[in-house]
């Protein structure tokens, strides 16, 4: 019986045709729920847990996503490798748990709350109440995230998440400052930082993005005050920047040492320039040059070169004299070879300025407006943005005053790459500020970059990328002026001014943090706090959030009575609070003490996209290893963003979004899940709703597959009915050893993450060795011998084992179809002792004993040979010789006499049911591959074509074959 029809209707009840309730069409996305609601029934994360216990654990530390909007293409991309990670590693017989987490504090709740409400952040009167709706919005995205994730077929702890706002977990952020600031990692400095105007904060390395934007492109002549070169009186500088609206804060011009500057003429006005940009220069002023003197950058600053300033010749304007410095980071590539620098506004120049003794002039606030130390018509200008009624940008003021006073020698827009915020995607900008600031430079710096070296980085490649940023990166400004987040927990002296942040007092913060929560920080944010007992009990305003009492000695001030009693060593007893926040990227970086055991540190995974290099690797891997000398990681996998399938980032703008809520709907999770495991998540995956046809007819195939098994095990005892491995046919022997490979070779592409070669091995095995090889050859004997016959019990045997060790395998990747099919497969084997969940079964390795010396290159021989008789049958069917190959007769001649020998020990019939003829005969002759009509009738029952029909007078159609299967 070689194909699927079913026999004639009188001989229906004496063939074994498959049986089960395993449907065929998967109907993904009605089914999945079913699953979902049966794994929250039987409990089965909880469980997996409970039953490894004693096992060697595996911990994946999730990275937590932002708890805002609904979960994107990325994050299912994400969350899926890590739940295959998880599961795979429970099937290999780890403790796996996944303790998932949300990122909650931070500049886009905050921002979203203020938008919702209209309003900008220096217009939130209540603090504490404002943090509350922010919390409460968080809680309701997690509770999104959570429902999202699960439909995707995600095991995790869901039921005790960690959340970056929960109090214990912000005990135990301040807990990894305070430990820093012991340690002296952490202090108060000027520096220059990305700060963002529009959402007026300082922004992290992580939080800055780079695109296209057009520039003001400006040349300004700065005319020379000094130099002991006589040649150079009367003569201007000239620089070019990009940034006009920098120039009122210029303290210097900067010159490479080794290069060749000259004083030219330009149509008479002298400029000094860098000798390569001479031609340059004098197109961009639409100027001939004529050469006057040639000097090395280092001659002319020894030379006590002296500017003015860009604005220095305007009344009451503060800096007058830009000196000449020499900078290695000066090249002759554009502008000028000679570089403006504004130290507040730029990081190397800051730099610059610190070795150099430069002011460090700032005359921009917050919201990027100038402030009173520029005289009118500065004061109050954006730098960025046009003011009401025409008023102009500090870009353009810079451009109208220097055009005005002559020093503007050439002016035009360029188009460039151009520092961004990722929050609000507006322009940001450079300033000099007070700030908090982890330190990433000296000797802890050797000590990063060697973690880094002790870490397996998968793809390899991530090693040189993140240790290429961690060897330029500057010190991590921990400041951020906002309001919702955990609180940098320092004091300052009112009277004096000096630091309060004695280990004793931030503990004690940190301990009222883990019970109450942050928000007393922010109650009464402008009132003075005393330390320690003391004061009456009449209740401080706000004390529904500081619990505060009034200290009765302090008039004004609030008594924190939980604080060790303490005065400054001024004689000072109250202090000022800090009112930055945290950067969030430490909440998230201290993740590890927060949330992994004592033994759990390092974690043997850490898996995100590949832009976390600049994020949560780093913010993580500096804290642990300060405090711990190592990294918090043992391995860290990446995978890349999720483009459309013309390699576009997916935009609403675009309508080129794959949701995978709108995925899951049409084709169920269980394709998306394909699809991830089928990717290459080493670099970019592609995604379409074309692309994803790919793996929804594999998908089928597989479907398919186990439904064949499921139904031709139907009536199959394991315990009673599977025959020993010693007694079966050479061909089920066969099947066992490619399924032992199998096992080993899944298992081995887990243990490297390559979820593509595990899925490819699965598939393979699906379509290759079973449905178009095995099946198809064991599909007369399935259905036409009698049920006990030994050579049927083995194939079953063979199938029982091919169903349960391909569900075991292949639900890290097809979670909720193994689940369906598993569950069939106890009710249609209520006595085989399966678990209530394949994810509670234990799927120990194939036995060694199933590989067998010799019998693969044998069986690859006799595949080879099976394939030019399939080759020759397709041959005979194109030219109508027959229709079915069962109406076929092959004879064979022999290629050499080790194939005689091969096709001989097998015997006729082996040859026959393997390529599905009814007859086959080894011939003599040359070698060749011949295809007849096969003699004598077609039997009703097993449909070959025989010569022996009619022996039976109680059946006289049947062959004689099917007339012992009956009589039996």
């Amino acid at each position: 019986m070689a194909t699927g029809q079913e026999p004639k209707s009188r001989y229906s009840s004496t063939v074994q045709l498959p049986q089960t309730e395993f449907p065929m069409r998967g109907d993904l996305a009605k089914r999945e729920p079913q699953i979902l609601e049966l794994w929250d029934r039987l409990g089965v994360y909880e469980r997996m847990q409970e039953r490894a216990k004693g096992r060697p654990a595996y911990v994946l530390h999730d990275g937590p996503p932002y708890a805002n909007g609904h979960i994107h293409i990325g994050h299912a991309l994400n969350k899926v490798l890590k739940d295959a990670v998880v599961k795979s590693r429970a099937l290999m017989g780890f403790r796996a748990p996944l303790v998932p987490g949300w990122d909650c504090h931070g500049l886009p709740i905050e921002y979203a709350l203020l938008k919702e409400k209209k309003m900008s952040k220096r217009m939130v009167a209540d603090a504490v109440a404002f943090r509350q709706e922010a919390a409460a919005f968080a809680e309701n995205f997690i509770q999104l995230h959570i429902t999202e994730f699960r439909r995707l077929g995600v095991f995790a702890d869901w039921a005790r998440p960690y959340k970056t706002m929960s109090r214990g977990y912000e005990s135990a952020v301040l807990k990894a400052f305070r430990l820093l600031y012991k340690a002296g990692y952490i202090y108060r400095g000027r520096k220059t930082v990305s700060w963002c105007v529009t959402c007026e904060t300082a922004l992290a390395e992580a939080e800055v993005e780079y695109k296209p934007k057009t520039s003001p492109s400006v040349y300004v002549a700065l005319p020379v005050l000094e130099s002991a070169l006589k040649e150079l009186s009367g003569a201007s500088v000239l620089v070019w920047t990009t940034t006009p609206w920098t120039l009122p804060a210029n303290q210097a011009v900067a010159f490479h040492p080794g290069l060749d500057y000259v004083l030219a003429d330009f149509e008479g006005r002298r400029l000094v320039v860098a000798q390569a940009r001479l031609e340059a220069v004098g197109k961009a002023l639409g100027k001939a040059a004529s050469v006057l003197g040639t000097w090395k950058g280092a001659q002319l600053v020894e030379s006590g070169l002296v500017c003015q300033t860009p604005f220095g010749d305007r009344p009451g304007f503060p800096w007058l004299r830009s000196r000449a410095v020499l900078a290695d980071y000066v090249t002759a590539e554009d502008g000028t070879g000679v570089v403006h620098t504004a130290p507040g506004h730029g990081a190397d120049d800051y730099l610059t300025a610190v070795r150099e003794k430069l002011d460090i002039a700032c005359p921009v606030d917050g919201a990027g407006r100038y402030t009173a130390e520029l005289p009118a018509p500065f004061t109050g200008v954006h730098i960025f943005a046009k003011g009401k009624e025409g008023e102009p940008s500090g870009n353009d003021l810079v451009r109208a005053l220097l055009t005005e006073s002559g020093r503007l020698l050439a002016s035009g827009d360029i188009s460039h790459n151009y520092q961004h915020c990722w929050r609000c995607k507006n322009p940001i900008a450079f300033r000099a500020t007070e700030q908090w600031f982890l330190r990433v430079s000296g000797d802890i710096r050797e000590c990063l970059l060697e973690a880094v070296k002790k870490t397996r980085w998968v793809p390899a490649q991530g090693e040189e990328r993140i240790a290429a940023m961690l060897g330029s990166r500057p010190d991590w400004c921990l400041s951020r002026q906002r309001l919702w987040g955990t609180p940098i927990p320092i004091f300052s002296c009112a009277s004096c001014g000096k630091v309060q942040a004695d280990d004793d007092a931030l503990e004690a913060v940190e301990r009222r943090v883990a019970e109450h929560g942050s928000d007393f920080w922010f109650a009464d944010p402008g009132r003075l706090v005393a330390f320690g007992p003391g004061g009456d009990r009449a209740l401080s305003r706000g004390s529904a959030a500081s619990e505060a009492v009034v200290a009765a000695d302090e008039p004004g001030a609030a008594r924190w009575e939980f604080m060790p009693a303490k005065a400054c060593p001024c004689g000072g007893k109250t202090f000022r609070r800090e009112t930055d926040i945290l950067d969030v990227w430490l909440d998230s970086g201290a993740s590890w003490l927060a949330v992994l055991g004592e033994g759990e540190v390092p974690a043997d995974l850490y898996l995100e996209g590949s832009d976390q290099h600049r994020g949560w690797f780093q913010s993580s891997l500096v804290p642990a290893v300060a405090l711990t000398g190592k990294a918090p990681y043992k391995a860290v996998l990446t995978h890349g963003f999720v483009l459309d399938d013309k390699g576009r980032a997916m935009h609403k703008s675009h309508g080129n979004v794959v949701a995978p809520q709108e995925v899951v709907g049409k084709l169920g999770a269980d394709v998306l899940r394909l699809w991830v495991a089928l990717a290459d998540y080493s670099d970019d995956v592609r995604l379409s709703a074309k692309l994803l046809e790919g793996p929804t007819e594999a998908y089928r195939k597989l479907r398919n597959t186990l439904k064949y098994l499921l139904g031709n095990t139907d009536g199959f005892d394991p315990r009673a009915d599977a025959a020993q491995r010693g007694a079966m046919p050479e061909l089920e022997r066969f099947v066992l050893m490619r399924l032992g490979r199998l096992d080993k070779e899944v298992r081995a592409a887990y243990e490297a993450f390559e979820f593509r070669r595990a899925a490819t091995l699965l598939l393979d095995f699906c379509n290759l060795t079973l449905s178009s090889f095995y099946l198809d050859a064991r599909k007369d004997a399935l259905y036409t011998l009698r049920k006990d016959d030994p050579a049927r019990r083995a194939a079953q045997t063979v199938m029982w084992e091919s169903l349960r060790r391909l569900l075991g395998l292949a639900a890290p990747i097809l979670s909720f179809t193994c689940e369906e099919a598993w569950s069939e497969a106890r009710r249609q084997h209520p006595g085989a002792g399966l678990a209530e969940s394949v994810f509670l079964a234990d799927l120990e390795p194939a036995p060694p004993s199933w590989e067998e010396p010799g019998l693969s290159e044998r069986w690859e021989r006799v595949l080879a040979l099976r394939e030019r008789v399939h080759k020759a049958l397709e041959e005979a069917r194109a030219a109508k010789l027959i229709g079915s190959s069962l109406a076929a007769k092959v004879l064979l001649s022999a290629a050499d006499a080790a194939e005689r020998e091969l096709v001989g020990a097998m015997g006729a019939e082996a040859w026959a049911e393997l390529c599905i003829v009814s007859e086959f005969e080894l011939a003599g002759g040359e070698p060749r591959v011949a295809v007849e009509k096969a003699a004598g009738a077609k039997c009703p029952r097993c449909w070959r074509w025989r010569v022996d029909v009619n022996v039976s007078p109680e059946d006289p159609e049947l062959c004689a074959r099917c007339v012992r299967q009956t009589a039996a």
